[in-house]
């Protein structure tokens, strides 16, 4: 007994011994004490194997860090157990203090690991210790006797917990070093990411004392070293105290300030704009500079050329349009008396001269259209309308006024059109389009004709609505095939050239093609004629007819009123134009058919319109000085009965979105000059209709 005592003694001086040797190791590698704590431990109970295994940060395995085993006398580590294969076990850990069991195989809480870790082991008996820190699991200390059982007391778990303890607290000291070693790092990257930011970093009080500042911010205040802004009083950056005290409310009352631009001078006196963001740390203010004094000025630029190219453009606009007025407006009394003496002369000469003088003038518009469309296409884009178009309706209505221009050179104009195409395209600009082209086809054709076909195509899976103009005429050269579409080049060139015109009717049209989304492409030989094919956007929805309207007894007539008369009552108009010239044309284009009255200006105008009721009203725009055509027309809306009244807007302004600026303005037909009689009697004709 006394044997037993005495060696039960000795016992636990060593337990104490060996956990008082554990607590200096504190200054150790950790690897170092974990191979001691396993080397000792090994001894202590004689095992064969002991080892450490840590939690990995997913939680889903744990890891070995140290596995000695005694009889070779070695370390190893690295082994990994997944947790979902060994559920009992490691449930058993959470709950219990300590699993110690003499049989591994027949133990409930480690007989799942027998296949997979016991029986190649050789493992018969093992008491595992899991270690916990403020409650959650981080490791285990494993204690496994191989080859024989072996019974685990008390006192062995006890020493096991203590040992696992003092392994926690290794542990946890070494990812202290670590968190610390990474704040470090982090420190060092933070104060080189600061040292080296392109932005301005400071920290300062309210007292206007700099407590912190960065090299680049001490760079974009001039001062020449950080020292330097250290000793500066940043009170003095600024023009005026008032400046730096609403800074500072503002940044009081919001708590923080974001994009705050604002004006300071350099310590050398030159003006910074900046761009600032701060906020409250305490007492002190924490913020970031930004230096946007280039980009100001070039922000200054960039407004200044856009104003500028903006005036430009609305100069542009402005001389095109009154260039168009100013063309149109006597060409349309040229052309106008040209007609009427034609008409009415039986003195065949001077038929022959009115007719020569209205062929040059056509010729004289023909240019000047060509030329004003080039100018104009630029700005067309943005106003395009896209639409489905029915082809074999828009082409058939496109074609009629070159039949009696083919007829009169005795050349065919047919026709050959597939059912049922519809294009996606601007109205306006396929008619330009298709003008353009067959007016060419017609003018290079001496003999035989022109045809119009239409197809549907369809390349790498888009669709294509293809209309192909093919004439008899003199064809190009392939060498030439680019040089029809430059501006202002034809085939002749120079004194000698055989054909007349601008050479920008191509020009125009393949432009046009390409700002629909399509394109021109030509095929020709000399001699024996060209083949121009207009490739459109085919619509991917068929076209549906509209219903017939039907007609609505007693409902509310729209603003637009139809006035209808008897046979023997003829229409009084009121004629509004300055010039004298186109006053009277349109007074003898109308005689005989309507009773006119006219008007030199708006306020006459406005004036007659109150005294009297004119069925209809002809306004020109451009009045002169004081108030335009459109201005009129609006006024003269608002006198009772007129707000149904047919107004004709009869102009000299045809560029892009003239038109729809008048009809949207109040008036409700457009008749652009030069017009001829037939022209204004058809427009006149439906309003009286």
């Amino acid at each position: 007994m006394e044997t037993a005592i005495q060696e039960q003694s000795n016992q636990i001086i060593r337990k104490q011994q060996i956990l008082l040797e554990m607590s200096k190791m504190a200054f150790k590698e950790t690897t170092q004490i974990f191979h001691q704590v396993t080397e000792t431990i090994a001894s202590f109970f004689e095992i064969e194997r002991i080892s450490i295994w840590l939690w990995d940060e997913s939680g889903k395995e744990i890891v070995c860090r140290d596995l000695f085993e005694l009889p070779e006398n070695k370390h190893q580590s690295g082994q990994r157990l997944l947790i979902k294969d060994y559920p009992s076990y490691f449930n058993a850990l959470k709950e219990a203090r300590c699993i110690a069991t003499h049989d591994v195989f027949h133990d409930e809480r480690t007989q799942e690991l027998n296949e997979s870790y016991h029986l190649p082991l050789n493992i018969k008996s093992m008491m595992d210790v899991p270690l916990r820190v403020e409650g959650k699991l981080i490791a285990v200390l494993c204690c496994e006797k191989t080859g024989s059982q072996k019974e685990w007391t008390l006192e062995d778990q006890d020493f096991a917990s203590n040992v696992a303890d003092i392994i926690s607290l290794v542990i946890q000291t070494e990812e202290r070093k670590k968190a610390i070693s990474q704040l470090k790092l982090s420190e060092e990257n933070y104060r080189n990411i600061v040292d080296n930011a392109v932005i301005g970093i400071y920290k300062s009080n309210l007292d206007g004392q700099l407590l912190f500042i960065n090299q680049a911010m001490a760079k974009m205040l001039e001062f020449e070293s950080i020292e330097e802004a250290m000793q500066f009083d940043i009170r003095k950056l600024y023009d005026r105290e008032e400046e730096r005290k609403l800074f500072l409310l503002k940044l009081i009352k919001g708590k923080s300030l974001r994009n705050h631009e604002i004006c300071l001078n350099t310590q050398k006196g030159n003006i910074k704009q900046l761009l600032v963001n701060s906020f409250f740390e305490g007492d002190n203010l924490l913020g970031m500079i930004l230096d946007i004094t280039d980009r100001k000025i070039a922000e200054e630029a960039m407004v200044a050329a856009r104003n500028k190219a903006e005036e430009s453009d609305r100069l542009k606009t402005s001389l095109m349009a009154n260039m168009s007025h100013e063309f149109r407006t006597p060409m349309n009394a040229i052309l106008g008396f040209a007609d009427l003496i034609a008409a009415e002369s039986q003195d065949p000469d001077i038929v022959f001269f009115a007719k020569k003088i209205h062929t040059s003038g056509k010729r004289l518009m023909t240019t000047l259209k060509a030329i004003l469309d080039l100018a104009d296409i630029e700005g067309t884009k943005s106003k395009i309308r896209l639409q489905k178009i029915n082809v074999q309706k828009y082409l058939q209505a496109t074609l009629q006024p070159f039949y009696p221009v083919a007829s009169e050179k005795k050349l065919y104009l047919i026709t050959e059109f597939k059912d049922s195409l519809i294009a996606l395209a601007d109205d306006n600009l396929l008619q330009m389009i298709l003008f353009n082209l067959i007016d060419n086809a017609v003018k290079f054709t001496l003999n035989g004709g022109i045809t119009v076909e239409t197809d549907q195509k369809s390349l790498n899976g888009v669709p294509w609505v293809t209309i192909h103009i093919k004439d008899t005429g003199i064809g190009i050269p392939k060498e030439h095939f680019q040089t029809i579409f430059h501006e202002f080049r034809q085939l002749s060139e120079g004194y000698n050239r055989s054909y007349e015109g601008t050479g920008l009717g191509l020009t125009l049209a393949q432009r046009m093609a390409l700002m629909l989304g399509g394109h021109i492409t030509v095929e020709s030989e000399v001699g024996l004629g060209s083949i121009f094919t207009l490739w459109i956007p085919a619509s991917t929805q068929h076209e549906t007819e509209p219903a017939p309207e039907k007609v609505k007894i007693q409902e509310k007539i729209p603003e637009r009123i139809i006035h209808l008369y008897e046979p023997q009552e003829i229409p009084l108009v009121l004629i509004v134009e300055d010039n004298d010239d186109n006053a009277e044309i349109i007074k003898l284009y109308l005689n005989g058919k309507y009773n006119t009255e006219r008007a030199s200006d708006a306020k006459s105008a406005i004036s007659m319109a109150s005294a009297q009721a004119f069925a209809c009203i002809l306004m020109d725009i451009n009045l002169g000085p004081g108030m335009d055509g459109l201005q009129a027309t609006q006024e003269i809306k608002k006198i009772n009965n007129y707000k149904g009244t047919p107004i004709i807007a009869i102009t000299g302004y045809t560029m892009a979105g003239d038109q729809e600026k008048l009809l949207g303005g109040g008036c409700s037909h457009y008749l652009g000059k030069p017009f001829s009689q037939q022209g204004l009697l058809e427009v006149m004709s439906e309003v009286f209709t």
